[in-house]
């Protein structure tokens, strides 16, 4: 039975990719490169719970990070693995606010090997990790959660001044005019130079704390081939979600804007012919459901997402692609929303609408909501985004 590596970061968006250049030289070959992954709920505890369970937030009734104990944490992907004979890990982060009211030795159910090492740095991580793999027959799981590059970054001392890839600032940046977005992006302020400022280095500091994370993911690699377990092993590197480092004056996440849905996703396939990319939209949701195709076990709860170990294989198939999107935080910033190639439109509980053709307008300049000429496509996307949801 194949195994599997899930290594996920924290905080990390899709422009941050090239300074992890020995992931992104695709070590060891068979990477397909997802350019267009997507998290249903930018923000960590319900992004992770739907990773963890094939389900959408809303699901789960992991809405926020303050109610990560809402998992129901007897039925997810580890206890699945776990009861299929597989040995299975946690070292890192898991939800936050673990460990709840249940006591600071609880172990959620599933994990035979489980180490929340918060306090611990990249390498440390890293090193249990590979300890784990050195110790483990096969088959394996591992979950391999960086608290890198949440804020406030901390980039070892090795990479303390490195000099590193910095993104630079995207046409939306601090966006001048807004009288076109939603009502919560209407209220802020644009950002003010002290807080560009301190931004930007927090932004460096970030990108130093990835290249940890990605001589962590190349001593995974190497582990697993030393181990001879490499071309056995599916590994799977993402964030929790995307970033949005000051695009329309926000900084943060929980937005439906490209920074804060789109997610960095690299797997290594074994046995892939070659390295290539992947445009086709797929979603966190989508995880659980193709982990458990590639081990052959069935997931034991309902999935809201789909198996796209068809793209990973590059076989001929037909894929839906459109992905549902939610975020819950008060009505003006709580939304409904759809991704689907070129375009992205959002409902809020205020009534507040956003619709973006991101053909013409990648950055989501301008919202088209309510534009006479957008109504049909407007109530298209409307439509599709409830079947979606299952309304």
């Amino acid at each position: 039975m194949p195994n599997v590596v899930i290594i996920i970061t924290d905080d990390q968006n899709v422009d941050s990719l090239p300074v992890m250049r020995k992931l992104m030289s695709y070590p060891e070959g068979s990477w397909i490169n997802f350019t267009n992954a997507l998290v249903n709920d930018s923000i960590c505890c319900p992004a992770r719970a739907t990773l963890l369970t094939g389900q959408y937030s809303h699901t789960t009734g992991v809405v926020n990070n303050n109610n990560g104990n809402k998992l129901a944490d007897k039925n997810t992907l580890p206890v699945w693995l776990d009861r299929a004979g597989f040995r299975t890990a946690l070292i890192g982060k898991y939800l936050n606010g673990y460990p709840w009211h249940r006591g600071a030795g609880y172990v959620p159910p599933g994990w035979d090997y489980f180490k929340t090492t918060g306090s611990g740095n990249v390498d440390d991580k890293t090193k249990l990790a590979a300890d784990f793999l050195n110790t483990a027959t096969s088959p394996f799981f591992l979950y391999l959660a960086y608290s890198d590059p949440h804020r406030p970054a901390k980039p070892v001392a090795r990479y303390a001044r490195a000099d590193a890839f910095i993104p630079a600032d995207p046409p939306n940046f601090n966006e001048a005019d807004v009288s076109d977005k939603p009502t919560w992006i209407r209220n802020l302020l644009p950002l003010d130079q002290t807080t560009i400022d301190a931004w930007h280095r927090e932004r460096v500091a970030s990108q130093r704390a990835l290249l940890a994370v990605d001589d962590g993911i190349q001593q995974i690699v190497d582990t697993l081939k030393e181990k001879d377990q490499l071309d056995n092993t599916m590994i799977i590197f993402l964030s929790d979600h995307g970033f949005s480092w000051g695009s329309h004056r926000w900084i943060k996440k929980q937005c439906v804007y490209e920074e804060c849905i789109r997610m960095p996703l690299l797997i290594r396939y074994p046995g892939s012919s070659s390295n290539r990319e992947e445009p086709r939209l797929v979603s966190n949701v989508d995880v659980a459901a193709t982990i458990a195709r590639y081990v052959g076990i069935t997931p034991g709860l309902p999935q809201d997402g789909r198996s796209f170990l068809s793209l990973l294989r590059n076989d001929p198939t037909d894929w839906s692609e459109e992905v549902f999107l939610e975020t819950h935080l008060g009505a003006e910033r709580t939304f409904d929303g759809i991704r689907v190639p070129g375009w992205v439109y959002a409902e809020y509980a205020n009534g507040d609408k956003e619709l973006y053709d991101l053909v013409n307008d990648p950055y989501q300049l301008q919202n088209q909501a309510n534009n006479p000429l957008y109504q049909t496509k407007r109530h298209e996307l409307a439509e599709r985004m409830r079947v979606l949801k299952g309304q």
